[in-house]
């Protein structure tokens, strides 16, 4: 057997990649030192540029994201036979090299995980001929959750996010930079070309705040104001030897940082207060404009000199929105937008100059319309900003009916960017401005993970939702749905709530007008969509896929929709989850609470599927497999599997990139790269145990580190219930997270 056709077969379940010493990165660097390296010898010189970087910030959010720089010559880069990973977490399966290409247009083969823009390249034809190299982190399998897709830049580079740094590599697998950024990521990143020129946010009067030398007259040029002068969205820090207590609750402390939400001039017209909330505490304090020079300092707005209009941009949930250069990696600028940022879910976006990104964790009554929920913990987003793209200044903000979960902008006609909210509500926003253009749809009460899509062909972007909630499908329009009434009291139970096998709708709306076109009900709650073509014919179809993630005996499906009509030409029945948690979660929980990160991956039930140039559909499930999908050899309007990978773990929401020459996904785990041919490979599925490769016997891993993995899909009830009560595939129920899953009952 030829030895390449060997080390792609030994990649066939990624996870199961020998450990190697971890390169020491850290999340954050100090302001005044200098980020140390492990065993990599990369050199890590802390570059951030920031809001208040010269002033540090409040306890707690006092570091800045740090950038480590690698060479090809760097022993991280170096060593790994095939199928053996080197110091940097790279197993190569392959002895040839993929071909470097560079687009002549200034644009990015993918820039985002949604990929708006039209793929023209093909994808890998047979999974275990294909497979070219992967990553995992490099001190264990279970050491990180990579978010979103993988992105590739006009010189097929690629970008992975994930829930300990962003990464570079180059298309074989050459490790970059690494930069840890500020926290943990809040949504998949994209790729961006900034504007030129600034885009600063418009000054309305309501904004300005009452200065030490209030208006003069008001003929003083509010372009150029002095540093002595505050309005809302400064941020401020208390001066040495300042502090304030109330209540027997302290308020503020010398070094807080804190950001101006409101104020102004008092009802005579004369200096009033300003309203200051703090991210140490979190808390609000009214303060006198006339004290506020004594006891507190700017934070200066450092502009960063952006050589390259080329970058990365991203949110984390500590609440800032920050942008890294692609070349250098180091942080160009860091927006303090809100105090938290719900994730990990949706995806930041940008156009125009103008960065779209959720902001807000919604944490008030008010998020939770109709609900009868006490505490408010089902995470979600209800503030969507406009940002500028070169220095993260704020350009607008707009509030949304009901918190966003699963955000993913896409762009519309015209100046439009499009949305939904977690009751499938769509929306339309001027993405300069922030003007409404319209906001149509959506079910009360409930909440979907699902995600909007758009058509431009049709001009059709398409809602993804579940329908009104009832106790049982039989009470349905009957007095006995009353406890999943939104209207009277005491509004929609906890129970009432998206489970496996709860109805879901499919709407198509005139993306111009927001008229709604057509509907379909779906027998399981949505879980993505794209439009795309798919075929020989090159039908363009709405591709949407259906199931609740991470529970118990959860059916899925696939259909192919007309976009147009909402008319279904032809469905697929997908894998069934036979445990309780999505493929890899149980496994790796105990290595992710001990490495301080968040326990369970939790994607949905697919990720976004996406289409090649030549129609083939390739799609991910939360069994642990992916699938390529393409037209049947028989009938001519249907589709059939062509290709099936068993990776052991689920794939992200938003998991596969297709390049030129190159195709890479996204598990929980993992990053798997695979090369892509022209000609087509025999129909194949493959699966490759452990001992077939494994370089130690009886270690998965190697000697340093010990992990129980399944080779098996998640989707095979035989496994179900073992006598073993140790056995990762006991039958054992899961307590589901309110901050996962929005109730914490026993399921």
């Amino acid at each position: 057997m030829p030895l390449s056709m060997v080390a792609a077969m030994v990649h066939l379940v990624m996870l199961q990649l020998l450990s190697v010493t971890a390169i020491g990165i850290h999340r954050y660097a100090s302001v005044d030192k200098e980020t140390s390296v492990g065993a990599s010898g990369g050199q890590a010189v802390d570059r951030g540029t920031s809001v208040g970087a010269s002033e540090g910030h409040a306890e707690g959010q006092s570091r800045l994201g740090s950038t480590i720089t690698f060479s090809e010559s760097d022993s991280a880069n170096f060593g790994g036979a095939l199928g053996v990973a080197n110091k940097a977490g790279v197993t190569r399966y392959q002895d040839g090299k993929n071909q470097k290409v560079k687009r002549s247009d200034g644009k990015f083969f993918w820039a985002d995980s949604a990929n708006r823009d039209e793929n023209n390249y093909a994808g890998a034809k047979d999974f275990s001929e294909s497979v070219s190299w992967g990553w995992h982190h490099p001190a264990g399998v279970y050491n990180t959750i990579p978010v979103g897709s993988p992105l590739f830049d006009g010189e097929m580079n690629i970008f992975l996010a994930s829930d300990d740094a962003i990464r570079k590599f180059d298309i074989n697998g050459v490790l970059k930079w690494a930069y840890a950024p500020r926290g943990q990521l809040a949504a998949a990143p994209s790729l961006c070309n900034a504007s030129a020129r600034r885009l600063g946010a418009p000054v309305l009067d309501e904004e300005d705040l009452v200065r030490p030398d209030w208006d003069h007259g008001g003929a003083q040029d509010k372009s150029s104001r002095s540093s002595d002068d505050f309005r809302v969205g400064d941020l401020v820090k208390v001066k040495a030897g300042a502090s304030y207590w109330e209540n027997g609750r302290e308020l503020f402390r010398a070094g807080d940082q804190g950001k101006i939400t409101g104020g102004g001039q008092d009802e005579h017209g004369k200096a009033g207060e300003v309203v200051v909330q703090w991210a140490r505490t979190g808390r609000k304090s009214a303060v006198q404009l006339h004290s506020m020079q004594e006891r507190f300092a700017h934070v200066e707005h450092k502009r960063a000199d952006i050589a390259s209009s080329s970058m990365l941009i991203g949110s984390t949930t500590s609440g800032y929105v920050f942008a890294i250069d692609l070349a250098t990696g180091d942080e160009l600028w860091a927006t303090w937008a809100s105090n938290d940022i719900a994730g990990v879910k949706g995806s930041v976006a940008c156009k125009g100059g103008i960065v779209v990104v959720a902001t807000d964790r919604c944490t008030d009554q008010y998020c939770y319309r109709y609900r009868n929920q006490t505490n408010p913990l089902t995470p979600g987003n209800h503030w969507l900003r406009g940002l500028s793209a070169v220095d993260g200044s704020s350009v607008w903000e707009y509030k949304t009916f009901q918190p966003m979960w699963n955000m993913v902008p896409q762009w519309g006609p015209g100046n439009s960017v499009m949305f939904q909210d977690w009751e499938g509500r769509v929306y339309s926003l001027d993405y300069r401005t922030g003007a409404e253009i319209f906001r149509v749809g959506g079910d009360i009460g409930t909440h979907t993970h699902a995600h909007a899509t758009y058509d431009p062909g049709h001009n059709v972007v398409v809602a993804l939702g579940v329908k009104h909630y009832c106790s049982s499908p039989a009470d349905c329009g009957t007095h006995n749905a009353g406890r999943c009434n939104p209207y009277p009291a005491p509004g929609i139970l906890p129970s009432c709530w998206t489970w496996s096998g709860t109805p879901g709708f499919i709407r198509g709306y005139n993306a111009t007008s927001g008229r709604r076109i057509w509907e379909l009900d779906t027998p399981e709650p949505p879980a993505s969509a794209a439009i795309g073509m798919v075929g020989h014919a090159g039908h363009t179809r709405l591709v949407v896929t259906m199931g609740h993630n991470c529970y118990l005996g959860s059916p899925s499906k696939i259909w192919g929709m007309d976009p147009n009509t909402g008319d279904v030409r032809w469905f697929q029945e997908g894998p069934t989850l036979w445990t309780g948690f999505c493929a890899g979660d149980k496994e790796g929980a105990d290595i992710r609470r001990a490495m301080g990160g968040r326990e369970k991956c939790h994607p949905n039930s697919w990720s976004m599927p996406t289409m090649d140039s030549a129609g083939d559909i390739y799609v991910g499930n939360q069994v642990g497999a992916l699938y390529r999908y393409g037209q049947s050899q028989t009938h001519v309007n249907q589709v059939q599997l062509l290709s099936t990978l068993t990776i052991g773990v689920a794939t992200q929401d938003n998991a596969i990139s297709i390049g030129d020459g190159v195709m890479a996904v996204t598990t929980c785990t993992s990053l798997i790269v695979f090369k892509t041919y022209s000609t087509d490979f025999s129909n194949a599925t493959w699966s490759v145990s452990h001992s077939e490769y494994s370089n130690i016997s009886d270690k998965v891993h190697g000697e340093d580190i010990s992990h129980q993995i399944s080779e098996e899909l998640h989707d095979d009830i035989s496994l179900t219930p073992k006598v073993d009560s140790d056995d990762i595939w006991s039958n054992d129920q899961p307590v589901y997270d309110p901050n996962i899953d929005g109730t914490s009952d026993y399921r």
